[in-house]
């Protein structure tokens, strides 16, 4: 940022009159809001587990009804948001010409990678620690539903894993 003045061209509210002028009078107004029972969004009182829960299922509902618009869907079209080791698989998959898709919504869930009945997840170690809950129960909800689950750890050869699962 060299060569860029900051937005109050580096004067300080004690040096200058009408920054002192501006930031008393916000700070009258914050005070008088905050004493008419105004919470600001930061505060913990605004982030209450309340409201937390109403974002979540508007969140929720939102994305239901427009799953396009799901993150990781989107992120799903854009390889360069990939984990480095999705990308490895991502283009392990298109140089030995298997058909697949990434990120499909599945009930819930969105999986890595999907072929025919396969899903392929690729786990990175600070997401997805050994005897995770949350991915067993996953998991068993998908095999119910007649999809074989392969999880690569990151940390392994991730092309060797898929030559060895898909025989190329």
């Amino acid at each position: 940022m060299e060569g860029k003045k900051p937005w109050n061209h580096g004067l300080k509210k004690e040096d200058h009159t009408s920054l002192s002028s501006i930031a008393e009078k916000n700070s009258a107004t914050m005070k008088q809001k905050l004493k008419d029972g105004f919470y600001s969004p930061w505060s913990k009182e605004w982030w209450n587990e309340e409201r937390k829960k109403q974002i979540s299922d508007e969140k929720k509902m939102f994305f239901q009804k427009y799953p396009e618009k799901h993150p990781n869907r989107i992120l799903s079209k854009n390889k360069s948001k990939m984990s480095y080791p999705e990308q490895i698989a991502f283009d392990w998959f298109i140089s030995n010409q298997i058909l697949f898709e990434s990120q499909v919504k599945i009930e819930n869930y969105y999986v890595d990678f999907i072929i025919n009945q396969i899903i392929i997840e690729i786990d990175g170690e600070h997401w997805h620690l050994e005897g995770n809950e949350k991915d067993r129960i996953r998991d068993e909800r998908l095999k119910s539903l007649g999809f074989n689950i392969i999880r690569i750890k990151s940390k392994e050869n991730i092309e060797e894993r898929l030559k060895q699962i898909f025989g190329v």
